[in-house]
């Protein structure tokens, strides 16, 4: 018996070496994120296309429509057609849903009026529209932050270099965000909690709201700072701006051009430590975070 337990250890540990191998190289989604556009000559000329998280629907977007299919399917499941005086400013997937977001704006007669129009392939129900009206004529969604978990949406609305945000929840609610600075960089939120974050590029500060009030959480010193993101476990992710640029102030978003020389990671509980990533110093909106936290540089 003595000698068939190291033979039984060997065999326990093979095997799970092969599990490890296959979880985590040959079973891996081809697609690992959101807003990842098709590589092929089969795509139209004008048309970009998205997958969802998990590979099972297909965005074709383009300045006329966005359509949405089933993988391998001809026929579109969900569409919406974009009119002639119409323009479609933003779109994407929830990093953990199979529901799209398209961000449309079109005169109206007391503004411009820009509208989230949700694309459901969970189910058929009709979402209500979020719907903002009175904008400039330039007016657009610039970008969306979601949760599933709070039902919260926090919608940014750029006019040139002059960003105005907005939140709706669960009972269609839209309000207007108060004391944000007039130039941002990004947005995001927490999943677990009603909590927007934002990077202010005049001030290199990053900033948390909640049902407590407006909060400064980047570090507190002669250093300037950009929003990266956040992930699923609501860690918060910023981006240390290189100090030989002198300021931060940009019209870019999240720091336009300006090169990061660090990222670091922090959450409500825990303060910002940095991370070890390699390709740095690079442009701060070159660097994301997908939702399960890994850090990408395009």
């Amino acid at each position: 018996m003595k000698k068939l337990i190291p033979w039984l250890l060997a065999t326990i540990v093979l095997q799970l070496c092969i599990y490890l191998y296959l979880n985590n190289h040959l079973l891996t989604p081809s697609v690992a994120y959101t807003l990842k556009p098709a590589d092929s000559s089969s795509v139209q000329s004008g048309v970009e296309q998205y997958f969802s998280y998990d590979g099972s629907f297909r965005a074709d977007v383009s300045k006329d429509a966005v359509k949405i299919y089933a993988t391998g399917a001809d026929s579109p499941a969900k569409e919406i057609d974009i009119g002639p005086t119409e323009w479609l400013t933003y779109f994407s997937w929830l990093q953990d849903r199979n529901i799209a977001l398209a961000g449309i704006s079109k005169p109206g007669k007391l503004g411009t009026i820009c509208t989230l129009e949700p694309l459901n392939m969970v189910t058929d129900s009709q979402s209500i529209v979020p719907t903002i009206t009175g904008l400039s004529k330039d007016a657009e969604i610039a970008d969306v932050a979601y949760s599933v978990n709070t039902n919260v949406i926090y919608i940014q609305v750029k006019s040139g270099s002059v960003s105005t945000i907005y939140r709706t929840d669960a009972n269609n609610m839209l309000t207007k965000v108060d004391n944000t600075p007039p130039v941002i960089g990004r947005i995001a939120n927490l999943e677990s909690e009603d909590a927007l974050l934002y990077d202010s590029v005049d001030t290199g500060r990053v900033y948390l709201v909640d049902q407590k009030g407006k909060q400064w959480i980047s570090p507190q010193d002669d250093s300037q700072y950009a929003l990266i993101g956040t992930d699923q476990n609501d860690n918060i992710y910023i981006a240390r701006l290189s100090g030989a640029q002198g300021t931060a102030k940009t019209t870019g978003g999240a720091g336009g051009d300006q090169l990061a020389d660090m990222i670091l990671v922090g959450n409500l509980n825990e303060a910002f430590t940095p991370l070890q990533q390699s390709g740095l110093p690079a442009p701060v909106n070159s660097i994301t975070v997908t939702y399960d936290g890994t850090i990408k540089l395009t």
